[in-house]
């Protein structure tokens, strides 16, 4: 999921409704047991009842065949993400997947490109907190072709000095776009502070220093000792078959070293932050973020937290953006990881007098009274998010996925909007009051607008 939460996205209006107990068009029941797939026979059958996973040859496949339509989805996920990574490595997996475009052993120089160009399917290469997922989409007639570029991308890539020099100046580029943007680097600074020495603290997509190391022989061994079949888990949805893809994976990626890789999520710590970190940016519009770290995927009290942080979204744009115009965008970010994060985030010209704003709505979600808000009405609000997005292969595996790694099931999957239907009153109550603490904050621009004793008493 992105950095934003589901309300600062798609707006307040069902969660508005929810809290005055008038939300009659949002309620819904649970559908998520009922999304269907067609077999080879146009039959419509539950989604998990076909979905299958399996090994071949040391990689771990999830199938969901889907023979409705032509496509297939094809994500293939690196384990580890961020926690691959130290500060001289930094985007070291994006940038190896990004230069593999240059050439293959098997379709060297830019042949990569053409032999690519003529399957018509999409390549995707996504770098997050605790994967990489490299992948593509394509019609079943070219799946074939697709998957025989895909791998020798993944398998064999020639790593070229002038290739590794393009895509290095590509990705510094993106990391200045993001360091010239106050919003960007608000992100930025956030992350490597709040998470210091940890690995969420790292930046999957490169620091400025990192890329400007990383060379074709420190990419050779990234790709030698770190492309094993222990790290890759396969998630394929769409129209193909079963024997197809066995055999696709067994003549590629099968053969790759196993590795002694181990997936687990990551520890969660206690670290005391600073009230705030600050950066003076000569804009008109101050730039505020607050995180706090949540429970880990696993836990119990993960539901609850999210729907606090939902809550606490709502609220805090309800407050600042709409009842007092201070914002033109306020809320709450959830990230959705091993371990989970949260926060409070503004931007605005006059920071002094949304903090207090800000702290109120905190300790509101602390203590939300039971007969505020309709919880059912509340929490059906991710039953229409559900839908949309299994609505396309690609989320589907990004579901399945998810379900597996965090889980330990991809079968949980369809059980995601249960366990947030079933969070309480109670349960929103004491996940505040247990993670809405430490907050880091990081603030930019104007920095004479604000005294940094107003953070401290978060």
């Amino acid at each position: 999921m992105s950095r934003t939460s589901r309300f600062m996205r798609l707006g307040t209006a069902c969660v508005a409704a929810a809290v005055a107990g008038t939300l009659g068009a949002c309620a819904s029941g649970n559908p998520a047991h009922n999304l269907k797939v067609a077999t080879e026979t146009g039959r419509m059958v539950p989604l998990d009842s076909v979905t299958t996973s399996y090994i071949v040859g040391g990689v771990q496949v999830i199938q969901r065949p889907n023979y409705a339509n032509d496509v297939v989805a094809v994500h293939l996920y690196l384990l580890g993400g961020r926690r691959q990574l130290k500060a001289s490595t930094q985007g070291i997996e994006a940038m190896l997947l990004r230069v593999s475009k240059y050439g293959t052993a098997k379709y060297p120089g830019d042949s990569t490109r053409k032999a690519w160009s003529r399957t018509g399917s999409d390549f995707d290469i996504t770098a997050s907190d605790d994967w990489t997922e490299v992948g593509f989409r394509a019609v079943t007639s070219d799946f074939d072709s697709s998957w025989s570029v895909f791998a020798e991308r993944v398998m064999h890539p020639t790593l070229a000095a002038a290739s590794v020099a393009l895509v290095r100046q590509q990705m510094l580029s993106r990391v200045h776009q993001r360091l010239i943007s106050p919003d960007g680097y608000l992100f930025l600074l956030s992350d490597s502070v709040t998470f210091h020495d940890r690995p969420y603290g790292y930046e999957a997509e490169g620091t400025e220093a990192s890329l400007g190391s990383l060379d074709s022989a420190a990419l050779a061994s990234y790709e030698r000792s770190q492309m094993v079949t222990s790290r890759m888990l396969l998630v394929v949805v769409g129209n193909v078959r079963r024997e197809t893809l066995e055999h696709a994976v067994s003549t590629s990626l099968a053969t790759l070293p196993k590795g002694e890789y181990v997936w687990s999520l990551p520890h969660d710590s206690t670290r005391i932050p600073v009230p705030v970190i600050m950066r003076a940016r000569p804009v008109s519009t101050n730039y505020v973020l607050g995180m706090f770290e949540g429970p880990a995927a696993s836990s119990k009290d993960y539901a609850a937290f999210h729907v606090a942080t939902e809550l606490l979204s709502a609220r805090v744009n309800d407050m600042v953006r709409e009842k007092h115009s201070l914002s033109y965008t306020a809320g709450a970010p959830f990230t959705e990881r091993g371990i989970a994060a949260g926060g409070v985030y503004f931007s605005t010209a006059a920071p002094a007098r949304v903090l207090p704003l800000v702290k109120d709505q905190i300790k509101w979600v602390e203590h939300v009274p039971a007969d505020s808000i309709n919880m059912p009405y509340f929490t059906a609000g991710y039953i229409f998010d559900y839908l949309a997005s299994n609505s396309t292969d690609d989320a589907q595996a990004d579901f399945l996925a998810r379900a597996q790694l965090y889980q330990g099931d991809y079968r949980k999957a369809a059980d995601a909007m249960e366990d947030l239907r079933n969070v309480t009153i109670s349960d929103v109550r004491s996940a505040a009051q247990h993670y809405f603490t430490h907050i880091q904050f990081v603030y930019v621009g104007d920095t004479t607008r604000v005294k940094r004793e107003d953070f401290s008493t978060f």
